[in-house]
């Protein structure tokens, strides 16, 4: 594993999240290694279609003010200044933008004393640097289709695309957490390496012990219980299955833990049936997944899904849970053990037949085991493996 370097993590999703693969990844590398991670930056033009924001904008704004936050010995959170204008609209304004970022970055890194650091870079709209940090080496991690969760409201793909190029050609090297996505990568880098996301399987081991009791919000909630954990948007939730699914077997408990960036449909939320309880800390999940009796992976959107690694599925089968998932072509390798559904009908087919398969002490073993081969450890290693061959 990499020691004694500065690491600065830009990032496309902010440090109080859900842990993600640049959580997990920077979690590890700080035992060794001082981290900066730097939250995205928002922009204020998201107000003009999007009013309901101001409270969030004044908060990321605060939260820029207040500075630089120290959340253990290596790790610090910085949350850049706010942008006048989003990334993807005008190719001189997202050239004003980076730099201005790069800057404020460079800037805070300097106070800090993250001299010669290691760049990694998730947010691949945020900068381009060009040796404004006296950076040793520039690492893209492609661990999503970012463009997608950006163009919610604006037709700005090719425009991502164009940047998102530019910093996989500039970067020493590129991980890439899904096939589709290394196969572009790799045509744009030939330094681009393949390495899934993993998963904390001592942690979620943890849903298989007796030892591990069933979070208290879900006694007295009829069985079976259909969960879902995670952060939720409606672009990428597929309502309408859930919705078919729920109508048609009202004695099924439909529970999604984890937040959301907007409230459901109204089709959702009046179901007696379906329940929302929040956001839970990443230690109490075991707690909820051990009460449920099959979990989902409810996601839509071709070009979404097709890029989708979802980390989600092995934290489901290391706790002993079957899975059933919309077709997602990352997924397909291990489709003997997770059911993709095509279609509302294949959905609720696949719930049906996980009951089933969650009965069977030899299917619970099976699903404990696919996961044990994808950890975080295992990639944290190899990407300092190759860092380090490169520094060298």
């Amino acid at each position: 594993m990499l020691k004694n370097e500065n690491i600065i993590c830009v990032s496309w999703l902010v440090w109080d999240s859900i842990p993600l693969v640049m959580h997990q990844m920077m979690t590890r590398l700080a035992r060794n290694n001082r981290v900066l991670f730097v939250d995205p930056p928002v922009a204020y033009s998201n107000l003009i279609i999007r009013p309901s924001l101001w409270k969030d904008r004044l908060k990321k704004t605060f939260l820029w003010l207040r500075g630089v936050r120290q959340v253990n010995d290596n790790m610090y959170v910085y949350y850049p200044p706010p942008l006048l204008l989003q990334y993807g609209h005008y190719k001189n304004a997202d050239s004003l933008n980076q730099s201005f970022i790069t800057s404020a970055i460079a800037k805070t890194a300097k106070r800090l004393g993250f001299t010669n650091p290691i760049v990694w870079i998730y947010h691949p709209y945020a900068i381009n640097p060009k040796g404004e940090f006296d950076e040793k080496l520039v690492c893209y991690d492609c661990n999503d289709d970012v463009g997608f969760f950006f163009c919610y409201h604006f037709n700005k793909r090719n425009r991502f695309s164009d940047m998102e190029e530019r910093l996989a050609k500039r970067a020493d090297v590129v991980f890439a957490t899904s096939k589709y996505l290394y196969r572009i990568r790799k045509e744009q880098n030939p330094n681009t390496h393949y390495l899934p996301s993993g998963v904390d399987s001592e942690l979620f081991q943890q849903a298989q012990s007796p030892a591990c009791k069933v979070a208290p919000e879900l006694e007295g909630i009829p069985s079976p219980i259909i969960g879902f954990v995670g952060g939720m948007a409606n672009s990428k939730m597929n309502w309408e299955w859930i919705k078919t699914a729920a109508n048609s077997h009202p004695w099924w408990s439909f529970i999604f833990v984890g937040p959301y960036t907007e409230s459901p449909p109204t089709y959702i939320t009046q179901q007696k049936n379906i329940s929302f309880i929040g956001p839970k800390p990443m230690e109490k999940l075991p707690s909820y997944i051990k009460g449920f009796d099959v979990c989902l992976i409810p996601y839509q959107g071709e070009e979404f899904l097709r890029a989708c690694q979802p980390t989600k599925a092995f934290e489901y089968l290391a706790s002993g849970k079957p899975v059933v998932a919309s077709w997602i072509p990352e997924l397909d390798d291990n489709r003997n053990l997770i059911r993709l559904s095509r279609s509302a009908s294949e959905f609720i087919q696949n719930i049906e037949a996980a009951l089933a398969d969650g009965k069977k002490p030899s299917m619970v073993q099976r699903y404990v085991e696919a996961a044990q081969g994808h950890t975080w450890e295992e990639r944290v290693e190899k990407t300092s493996q190759l860092i380090e061959s490169l520094l060298k």
